[in-house]
C-alpha cells in the first residue's frame, strides 16, 4: 500500500464545536492538524493541549503558514465571511461549518473570490463532519480542483458516502 502524504489543516475558532472536529480529524490517516487560532489565545492554546496540536498562534500566523491547505472554519457565523475570504486570499482551501456566510451577497462574494483564486470552498456541520471532510481531502490531494459550480455536488456526494460508511454520532 502506498502511504499518502498528509494533508495539513488549520483550524480557526478553539470554541464547543472545534473538539469534534479535533478529535475526529486525527482518525483519518489523510488529514493532520498543524494549528489551531482563536482570538482568544489562551482558548487555542488550551484546545492545542487538549488535542496533541503541535501549535497554537494567531489567525495571521496560521494563514501566513504555507505547509497548511486547508483552514477549517469554526468562527461564530458572523465571522465566517471575513475568515473564510482572508484564507482564500493567502491561497487556502477552505471548510466552514454552516452557515458559509450570513448574507447571499457575502456568499456570493466569496464564492467568486474561491473560483478566482482556484481555492476549495466546502460547508458542513460537525455532526456530519469527519468523513466529508476526509473526503475532500483526498479528493484536494489528488490534485481535483473543484470548481465553484460543482462543489456542492462534491461535497453532497462525500455526504452521502458518510451515511453510508459512517457510523452515527
Amino acid at each position: 500500500m502506498i502511504a499518502m502524504k498528509r494533508t495539513k489543516i488549520g483550524i480557526i475558532g478553539c470554541g464547543a464545536i472545534s473538539g469534534a472536529y479535533m478529535s475526529m480529524c486525527p482518525k483519518f490517516d489523510v488529514l493532520e492538524i498543524a494549528a489551531c487560532a482563536d482570538l482568544i489565545m489562551e482558548r487555542a492554546q488550551a484546545r492545542a493541549a487538549e488535542f496533541n496540536i503541535p501549535r497554537a498562534c494567531s489567525v495571521a500566523e496560521l494563514l501566513a503558514d504555507p505547509e497548511i491547505a486547508i483552514v477549517v472554519n469554526l468562527t461564530i457565523p458572523k465571522a465566517h465571511f471575513e475568515v473564510a475570504m482572508a484564507a482564500v486570499k493567502a491561497g487556502k482551501s477552505v471548510w466552514n461549518e454552516k452557515p458559509l456566510t450570513v448574507t447571499r451577497e457575502q456568499g456570493k462574494q466569496l464564492l467568486d473570490a474561491a473560483q478566482a483564486a482556484s481555492s476549495s470552498m466546502t460547508v458542513g456541520s460537525a455532526n456530519r463532519s469527519a468523513a466529508p471532510l476526509s473526503c475532500c481531502a483526498t479528493v484536494m490531494k489528488a490534485g481535483i480542483r473543484i470548481r465553484n459550480s460543482t462543489t456542492r455536488s462534491v461535497a453532497a456526494r462525500c455526504s452521502t458516502w458518510a451515511r453510508i460508511t459512517s457510523p452515527r454520532w
